[in-house]
């Protein structure tokens, strides 16, 4: 019963991952369409972003005193329910926004939830396998939504956005409601733990903290470098087309998604800390070599490595946060996680910016490279200190 409805969920989590990042491709689109500088396209995404990082601390709370089932169901409701008012009202501007700030907060509490449902329906000596199916699934929906949000971009233009996030979150609701709530631990009672005092407590214990950092690291590079850092290196620096360059983004999330299964895998042969540093190590040498590379290989390749070591920090990073959080603060320590990667997420795109106009391309990417091997050395210090911080 366990393993199929572990495949609803993963299902459930392609649609849900597809549907949202589909949309979020257009969204830059129709902000242009509708007038918007090239200053302003992502501010949609930014919002969403904000969105996320309110739901990720909220929807940690949330989970300690509701089932993640439930949760579950809540988020793709509100969020199904959005997109379809988005058909109606995306030329009111506030109201797009708006809508867009809705669904990130849907989007964040429904991958937070996903994940304690994992930890519910395994052992504890399979949770970095389960772990790494379930980012892995969402990583398929990520690689197959730009390839949609395209598709259906070219046929009816960017409008069509919020119809491409709705169709996919009524078939992912369906998985949800078909896997039931087998397997999934009831919530503890409201008001049996101070949760803002474990909340504190977490992050005072060096490997949680360690996974929370070396989450945001690798979020911050991985919004940095795929959605401005490369972007612009391979058109305005190495001359490739934009087709070009989506096709390697687009190959460079494939590995992305094979870093995830693997770093799941690796999590329960050699302990979670070994994943998160390598995955962290992996990208500093792909940084400069990157920032050289010529051609499609020349590009391809750094990029997808780079990606594969974000693979397996993002695994082990959540599978480390689950393991150091008790049980019945697992909803607070998901959050606490998943903040980080969204605070990674939006400052990113900033960063590499920033980096890239002061320093150029091969500065920006070198400067990129110092700051991940700085952040090294930091999550193994945290590691290899054996009691909480004082």
């Amino acid at each position: 019963m366990q393993i199929s409805s572990f495949v609803f969920y993963a299902l459930a989590a392609i649609l849900q991952a597809s549907g949202s990042s589909g949309a979020a491709m257009l969204a830059p689109f129709f902000m242009k369409a509708q007038g918007f500088s090239t200053a302003l396209v992502g501010v949609p995404l930014v919002i969403n972003g904000l969105g996320r990082i309110s739901s990720d601390l909220l929807s940690g709370l949330l989970a300690t005193y509701f089932s993640a089932w439930s949760l579950l169901v809540v988020a793709l409701a509100v969020a199904l329910a959005a997109s379809v008012l988005g058909l109606f009202v995306r030329d009111v501007m506030p109201l797009f926004l708006s809508i867009w700030a809705v669904l990130g907060f849907t989007e964040a509490m429904f991958g937070l939830c996903l994940r304690k449902t994992a930890f519910d329906l395994f052992p504890p000596s399979r949770q970095g396998r389960a772990q790494g199916l379930v980012a892995s699934a969402a990583g398929i929906g990520f690689t197959l939504g730009p390839a949609l949000g395209g598709i259906i971009g070219t046929r009816w233009g960017a409008g069509a956005l919020f119809f491409l996030y709705a169709l996919p979150q009524v078939l992912a609701l369906v998985f949800i409601l078909l896997a039931g709530r087998h397997g999934v631990s009831k919530p503890i009672a409201a008001g049996s733990r101070p949760l803002w005092s474990e909340a504190r407590t977490l992050l005072r214990r060096p490997p949680f903290l360690a996974a929370c950092l070396a989450m945001f690291q690798a979020f911050l590079f991985l919004g940095g470098v795929t959605r401005v850092a490369f972007p612009f290196l391979a058109v305005a620096g190495r001359g490739l087309s934009l087709h070009v360059v989506g096709t390697i983004v687009g190959i460079s999330r494939l590995t992305d998604t094979f870093g995830r299964l693997i770093g799941g895998w690796l999590c329960d042969r050699i302990g979670t800390a070994r994943v998160i540093l390598a995955g962290v190590l992996i990208g500093v040498p792909m940084f400069l070599l990157e920032s050289y590379g010529t051609g499609f290989l020349g590009l391809l390749i750094p990029l997808s490595l780079m990606t594969m070591g974000f693979g397996f920090t993002n695994v082990g990073s959540i599978t480390c946060a689950l393991e150091s959080a008790g049980k019945e603060t697992k909803g607070v320590g998901l959050g606490l996680a998943r903040a980080s990667n969204s605070a990674g997420t939006i400052l990113g795109p900033l960063l590499a910016g920033l980096l890239i106009e002061g320093f150029g391309y091969e500065g920006g990417f070198f400067a990129m490279a110092l700051i991940s091997l700085a952040g090294f050395f930091l999550v193994w210090y945290l590691f290899r200190r054996p009691a909480g911080l004082s």
